[in-house]
């Protein structure tokens, strides 16, 4: 009987989750001062492909800015934009210090699917990396070139990819 209760008890214990999900953290390379002022700043900055709009409660994902040059200050403000430009966000820093940034209330916005269907074949897909068009390998997900800063140029790559009939 003591054991028998000591694997019910050990059955119903919680088991901590080993793949919980860490938050991007913002690179310096996607942070831009739009214009710099006398009080404050008005910084645009690209997020971290995987970032969710709740991501911008965690003060540390901000942490490898803070030792740089564009390091945040209070009362800049933001305008942070998913890395697939799905949605976008308005906030002010209401707190920075050397490895942390608390936004106060970020302003989300949702932006509606594309409207314009990009380009595949079945085989390869024209896609949207985040700072330009790319043509993606749709076995694999390979990415099959560099990036282009419109969709029509990665549509042009596409078909070059194939050889030409004679």
């Amino acid at each position: 009987m003591a054991q028998e209760t000591s694997e019910m008890t050990k059955s119903a214990m919680i088991e901590p989750i080993t793949g919980l999900r860490q938050t991007p953290k913002v690179d310096p390379a996607l942070v831009a001062v739009n214009s710099d002022g006398f009080k404050f700043r008005d910084i645009f900055v690209r997020l971290p492909h995987g970032t969710i709009a709740d991501d911008l409660k965690e003060p540390e994902m901000w942490k490898h800015i803070q030792n740089g040059p564009r390091a945040l200050r209070k009362f800049d403000r933001l305008m942070l934009v998913a890395y697939d430009e799905s949605w976008i966000a308005e906030a002010i820093v209401a707190h920075a210090d050397l490895s942390t940034v608390i936004l106060a209330k970020p302003r989300i916005t949702a932006f509606p699917d594309r409207v314009e269907k990009l380009f595949g074949d079945g085989t390869y897909q024209v896609k949207w990396s985040g700072s330009g068009y790319v043509v993606v390998r749709l076995r694999d997900e390979a990415v099959m070139t560099n990036e282009f800063p419109n969709a029509a140029l990665a549509e042009r790559a596409l078909v070059a990819m194939y050889p030409r009939r004679a």
